[in-house]
């Protein structure tokens, strides 16, 4: 997307006073046709904030966001204090359509699970800078990348050479458009929250982050502390945390819950009484022999082949979603270790579909605003060689960590290193509820006991059968959500949280 429409092209008059009438006060929000269809009896506003770039420089290059409210059904009687959704990623964008002709918003279930917040209030997205539908997005066409997934880590290919490749084109391409990646990082899109409440006139909202967006909501709370009534974050990932130091002992720690919870049920122990050899077994197996798979996906079919890193992505995926599918991990191992395969294709050919990472094939498009926050605020801060003693001792569980591209990829993208005291904990004595998922690796709940040490006010509700997102996967966390923003108090626990329990081992295949 060119970026010349978005400084206005005001003419260089000869009084400064005059030049400075011209240029466009912000923060400044203007409407927009919605990126979605609005149901039949609901109302909605479209609209771009603008703000600057960079903010040290006021009347340099200005950046669009698109925001979009979703009208509470109270209407003039609703609360004054919406609720601000922060996404993850970095670079989840969901005003914008997950394929061609895709409604993003029904996509995503939003009108029904936003239906209790709206009873009482408006429910508003802003976008990340830099993400798809901002003003300009740092996205590069055309190129040659290996597909990457939310979880940090690249997909596993031999020539990291072609990724580092379509990285050093992406970040010319970029620059070549005048563009300061180094702009778009966390405390940018706090300052960005802030900008639209002002552009609204809010002096108080709710905040509701997930996975990256709690990491977005604490900078918020730290840096505009008045700002924020109450908060929601989901899947923790505090300041303090660096996920890439922290991978291989959270997906350890993953897998160990899953060995066990299957040994403290009847049915599983008996049935899979040696589950953590069985697992180690048929990874070593696959990586001396890896095994092929045709998948059916929604543009085609496409051959898998499936070493040992990959199945451990698979069972990964599975957790990250939670539910129902971590209790069949337990007969998918042993049955694709028979040559069984029906289960563990099932679950490939969802992770293919919803993230990549299985089918080896380049994509035609880099998202860049990923790597200018993680590479700055994370890669920058790990200690490289504590990293790869930890990897060669984990054994298999150190091969996702082992595939993570970032390492060697940061370098050519040239972003500096995050202020060490943005690193820090967030202090804030909002009303905060922590929520988190067992089998979530890629935001585990102990990441969210380490944020709830700083938050004097906050509570911390773990879901032992979810993984990442719960609140989009559980209905009981979902209503935590809603009924936290009518009642910020941390010390009251809806009933639905006495039904919390440890996943159900079946061997009946996946749906």
């Amino acid at each position: 997307m060119a970026t010349t429409g978005l400084c206005l092209g005001w003419v260089v008059l000869a009084s400064t006073a005059a030049t400075a009438q011209e240029r466009p006060v912000l923060p400044r929000l203007e409407p927009h046709k919605c990126w979605f269809k609005t149901p039949r009896g609901a109302t909605a506003s479209c609209h771009l904030l603008s703000v600057p770039e960079n903010r040290a420089i006021p009347d340099g290059r200005v950046v669009k966001l698109p925001v979009a409210i979703l009208k509470s059904s109270a209407g003039d009687r609703r609360e004054a204090d919406p609720v601000i959704y922060l996404a993850g990623g970095p670079g989840e964008a969901p005003l914008a359509a997950s394929s061609p002709g895709v409604d993003p918003l029904k996509d995503g279930d939003w009108w029904h699970s936003t239906a209790a917040i709206r009873r009482n209030r408006n429910f508003i997205f802003i976008g990340q800078r830099g993400a798809q539908l901002s003003r300009p997005a740092l996205q590069c066409d055309d190129i040659a990348s290996p597909k990457t997934r939310l979880s940090r880590t690249g997909g596993h290919f031999d020539a990291v050479e072609d990724e580092r490749r379509a990285m050093i084109k992406c970040r010319a391409e970029l620059e070549r458009r005048g563009i300061d990646v180094a702009q778009y990082r966390t405390p940018a899109l706090a300052d960005d929250v802030a900008d639209l409440a002002r552009a609204l006139d809010l002096t108080k909202v709710n905040l509701y982050g997930v996975s990256y967006g709690t990491r977005w909501a604490l900078e918020v709370m730290r840096r505009h502390p008045t700002l924020v009534r109450a908060a929601i974050l989901d899947s923790a990932y505090p300041p303090q945390i660096n996920g890439d130091q922290e991978e291989v002992d959270a997906v350890r720690r993953a897998f160990e819950r899953l060995f066990t919870t299957c040994a403290d049920d009847t049915w599983c122990a008996r049935t899979y009484p040696t589950l953590r050899a069985d697992l180690e077994a048929l990874v070593a197996k696959l990586d001396r022999t890896p095994i092929k798979l045709r998948l059916k996906l929604a543009h085609g079919r496409a051959t898998a082949s499936i070493d040992g890193t990959k199945l451990m992505l698979i069972l990964l995926h599975v957790m990250r979603l939670g539910g129902d599918d971590i209790g069949r991990l337990p007969t998918t191992i042993a049955r694709t270790a028979r040559g069984n395969y029906a289960a563990l294709r099932f679950f490939a050919q969802d992770l293919e579909q919803t993230e990549g990472g299985i089918v080896e094939t380049p994509i035609e498009q880099m998202a860049g605003l990923y790597y200018s926050i993680e590479c700055r605020e994370t890669t920058a801060f790990v200690d490289g060689p504590a990293r790869e003693r930890a990897i060669a001792q984990a054994g298999i569980y150190g091969l996702v960590a082992r595939s993570n591209t970032g390492p060697a990829l940061c370098p050519v993208w040239r972003v500096p290193a995050a202020d060490p005291a943005e690193r820090q904990p967030v202090h804030s004595a909002v009303p905060t509820l922590l929520l988190s998922g067992s089998y979530d690796w890629l935001t585990p709940s102990a990441w969210a006991e380490v944020a709830k040490q700083s938050l004097p006010n906050a509570q911390h509700v773990e879901f032992r059968a979810m993984g990442h997102a719960v609140t989009a996967n559980d209905d009981c966390a979902e209503t935590l959500l809603a009924q936290f923003v009518n009642q910020p108090d941390p010390a009251r626990v809806p009933a639905c949280v006495g039904t919390n329990a440890p996943p159900k081992f079946t061997d009946k295949p996946p749906k």
